[in-house]
């Protein structure tokens, strides 16, 4: 069932919760240990519970009252928040962690009780994992039917794309994390657990600048994916009031769409009728097409011939 507009998805809240307390484990882990792999996890993990309260906050100032200065209400603070979001995975989750296995790696610092690093590790896999399960099946069964990168690409709902990126990075960085340690442990050279501690940090740059990459997508101005265009351009191809589709868009505005049409009509007689004409397909294009919030229906003459867009 999908959440009402209001809601905050389930994904964020999976992975605030998860994040907390694999923060918890991976600072007190570090600090017994020394392990620079294991203070990286925990500096990424803080860093990813800040993201679900600006993933959370701007949900909710998404869905304030459209006013007269914002008449398509405020859903793209999504996309601002997001990019927050994802400058701070790249700065904190990323250089950060580079930052202490570089550190760690010229200083040659010891490695003590690794096998505690690597049982914190393994815990912290574990629950990483059954967030990102439970984040994945979040998703609408049939949206998440054609494969979780093609929802990843066509997506507009940022709070779950990011937390869904996020588990999966943290996942990743978690198995980076445990190579680095687990090596460290089996040879002794602490050199291991720096350079895994590197490793976390090239795979949370790696995720961010994926995630900036989508965010400007959307900032821009993205068409909604091309199974919802190609559907709803049957439904219009199929009306028998409308003789010639000339123009359709279709853009993406947070995780709702704006549609706009310009149609030649088919035996417009009268202006009452004309009104009355585009009302009905206006209405019944949102009945089946609930995401559809905002519909502009521009009547055309068959003189005007195509148009150039």
């Amino acid at each position: 069932m999908r959440a009402s507009a209001r809601q905050v998805p389930r994904a964020v809240y999976y992975a605030l919760a998860s994040n907390v307390v694999v923060t918890i484990c991976k600072f007190a882990a570090a600090a017994y240990t020394h392990s620079g792999a294991t203070l990286a996890e925990a500096a990424h993990s803080s860093a990813d519970c800040v993201n679900q309260i600006l993933l959370i906050a701007g949900r909710r100032a998404a869905h304030g009252d459209a006013d007269e200065q914002h008449p398509l209400g405020f859903g793209r603070e999504t996309h601002f928040y997001a990019m927050l979001v994802a400058i701070q995975f790249f700065l904190v989750g990323g250089l950060v962690s580079v930052g202490i296995g570089a550190w760690r790696l010229w200083h040659r610092s010891e490695f003590d009780h690794p096998e505690v690093a690597v049982a914190v590790l393994l815990a912290s896999a574990a629950i990483e994992g059954s967030a990102l399960r439970a984040s994945i099946r979040s998703i609408d069964r049939k949206r998440r039917a054609g494969g979780l990168w093609r929802w990843f690409r066509e997506t507009g709902e940022l709070e779950v794309m990011l937390s869904i990126g996020e588990d999966a990075a943290a996942l990743a960085s978690v198995l980076v994390s445990l190579a680095g340690t687990g090596l460290a442990a089996l040879t002794g050279w602490a050199g291991f657990d720096a350079i895994g501690s590197i490793g976390v940090g090239c795979v949370m740059m790696a995720t961010a600048v994926f995630s900036l990459r989508e965010i400007k997508s959307l900032i821009v101005g993205e068409a909604a994916r091309a199974s919802v265009r190609t559907a709803m351009r049957a439904w219009l191809d199929a009306r028998p009031e409308i003789a010639r589709v000339v123009t359709f868009v279709v853009l993406r505005w947070s995780d709702s769409l704006l549609v706009a049409i310009q149609a030649e009509l088919a035996n417009p007689r009268d202006a009452e009728t004309l009104v009355r004409t585009i009302d009905a397909i206006e209405r019944d294009l949102q009945r089946d097409f609930p995401a559809a919030r905002w519909i502009y229906f521009e009547p055309e003459l068959r003189e005007h011939g195509e148009h150039p867009v």
